[in-house]
């Protein structure tokens, strides 16, 4: 049985790595699950909490706990069309991100 695509959940995930090796995993792992929307932080949408679940346990491995931090926000649908952007500067954005 696949996941299906409105139970989705979606989460803002932020992030300050000490290291510069560990942070470029961080930012790959998460890049595999949404939009990176600053430097250090990123949109990611997961399929399932089974799939939260693997996200939660990559990053913990990838991060040094003594020395990062990673912050997990949960996103709440209703809000996700309330979001406000201040300023021009896009990183990497993409457009097709929230279709559901």
């Amino acid at each position: 049985m696949g996941e299906h695509p409105q139970r989705r959940r979606f989460y803002l995930v932020c992030y300050d790595v000490a290291d510069d090796d560990r942070r470029q995993a961080v930012s790959e792992l998460l890049a595999g699950y949404g939009a990176r929307v600053q430097y250090s932080v990123f949109e990611a949408a997961v399929a399932s909490p089974r799939a939260f679940e693997e996200l939660r346990k990559a990053l913990a491995e990838a991060i040094e706990p003594d020395e990062d931090q990673v912050r997990v926000y949960p996103l709440r649908i209703p809000d996700l069309d309330k979001v406000m952007v201040l300023g021009n500067r896009r990183l990497e954005e993409r457009e097709d991100f929230w279709i559901v």
